[in-house]
């Protein structure tokens, strides 16, 4: 194409909306539910109720889908406790942890059989290896390529040997600087997953605050680079009511966290497709430098009231499966990039047309215009100076060597319906059922 205006920078401003766009030829991924978020916890340590998954769904009131446990690489399958979790109706989920570095990671008869094991229980299995592997305090930290390698292993090894098995990657919120330098490719990954945690200080340090952090903007990196090919599941969500950093309660903060995280995953966030909420009391059952923060739910009457009215939403999942791998599903995606609000009118460039409506966008030289088509139907705008054309319903404008088109008109025209939640600053383009 050739342009011939440039408009001056009109960009997406703080308070701009979000926009999601249902594309047609996403494939769901191994046990991907179509809608919902599966709901799921880590209770092992919560002495309160002595690891009791039943007690769990009914102080909360909701059963759950899944429930996890750390397990050392090398360390045999806790038989016992797959038996309570097929007692609660629940799937595994296995923070598998090679804690004595990646060269113990071989193609040998402990990953074989422990595959096999995973495949007897039976139930679905997410099964998240080496996690966290973006920070320098895990055992399987600081070589990418080793980590890869070994991770490829491990997958090729559970699609041999265990086909109910989900691999699942999940890194820590930071450092994202490494996050992408350890991703073993789409082929290799079912899941990606990410850890996150609101905490008061950081570092148990009184000078590095960190009450101010939003949930979801934690969960944005990931969530931005990964959710249009890949479901993401939460591996770990916890928000502090107390720390010993400066010995005081903060129950509201909790609140408020849980509450920002469980509705915005919710409205905003489609394609989180599972969360675990860490229930544990860490000032008791963490390791010795690390007893800082109570994460636990049920020691909170306010807190747990506040968990169990936000997962009766239908939206979190009770129950994993079926297993609908590779069926076609409309999906609702993030747009990331390409988005302008100019004069509360939403423009988007013409590669998210593209992208995420499949139309093809043509550029008119003589009669200044912009032509978008999908199928049968078309819809024509007039390029313009930026100071006139963003006036009219048909105009559109160029910046920076990009055509930027009105979202609602071009969507309409081509057979999509347009909502708008001023509530939640939110914009969904439907596909028409």
């Amino acid at each position: 194409m050739v342009f011939v205006w440039a408009a001056p920078p009109a960009k997406q401003g703080s308070n701009a909306p979000r926009v999601l766009i249902e594309v047609d030829d996403y494939k769901l991924a191994k046990y991907e539910p179509p809608e919902g978020t599966y709901l799921g916890a880590y209770v092992y340590q919560d002495t309160l109720i002595n690891g009791d998954m039943k007690e769990f769904n009914r102080l909360t009131g909701k059963k759950h889908a899944s429930f996890f446990r750390y397990v050392g690489y090398g360390q045999p399958l806790p038989q016992n406790w797959i038996e309570q979790l097929k007692e609660v109706g629940a799937a595994a989920h296995i923070a598998w942890e090679p804690n004595e570095g990646l060269d113990k990671v071989k193609d040998d008869e402990y990953l074989r059989g422990f595959a096999r094991k995973l495949k007897e229980t039976g139930i679905p299995v997410f099964l998240r290896f080496a996690s966290e592997m973006n920070g320098d305090w895990t055992a399987y930290s600081g070589d990418p390529k080793k980590y890869i390698e070994k991770w490829r292993l491990v997958h090729d090894v559970m699609e041999e040997e265990a086909p109910n098995v989900m691999m699942v990657w999940t890194v820590f919120t930071f450092p994202q600087s490494t996050i992408l330098k350890f991703y073993p490719g789409d082929e290799y990954v079912d899941w990606v997953g990410v850890n996150i945690y609101n905490v008061v200080y950081h570092n148990d340090n009184i000078k590095h605050r960190a009450d101010h952090e939003d949930p979801l903007e934690l969960l944005d990196y990931v969530y931005n680079n990964f959710s249009r090919r890949k479901p993401i599941q939460i591996s770990e969500y916890g928000a502090t009511h107390y720390t010993t950093t400066d010995g005081k309660y903060y129950v509201d903060f909790a609140i408020q966290k849980i509450t920002r995280m469980y509705n915005g995953i919710k409205t905003k966030y489609p394609r989180v497709k599972s969360i675990f909420y860490f229930d544990v009391n860490n000032l008791v059952n963490a390791p010795e430098g690390r007893r800082i923060n109570n994460y636990s739910i049920t020691d909170d009457e306010r807190i747990l009231k506040t968990y169990s009215e936000l997962i009766k939403d239908p939206h979190f999942l009770s129950d994993v499966g079926p297993n609908l791998e590779g069926t076609v599903d409309p999906e609702l995606m993030t747009v990331i990039d390409g988005v302008r609000t100019v004069r509360g009118k939403i423009y988007v460039s013409s590669q998210v047309l593209r992208d995420y409506m499949k139309a093809s966008v043509s550029w008119d030289q003589r009669k200044k215009q912009v032509s978008v088509k999908k199928g049968d139907k078309k819809v024509v705008f007039n390029v313009g100076a930026y100071s006139g054309a963003l006036l009219g319903s048909k105009g559109a404008f160029i910046s920076g060597g990009t055509s930027y088109i009105p979202l609602r008109e071009a969507a309409e025209a081509l057979g999509y319906m347009v909502s708008w939640d001023g509530g939640e600053n939110l914009v969904k383009v439907l596909l028409k059922k």
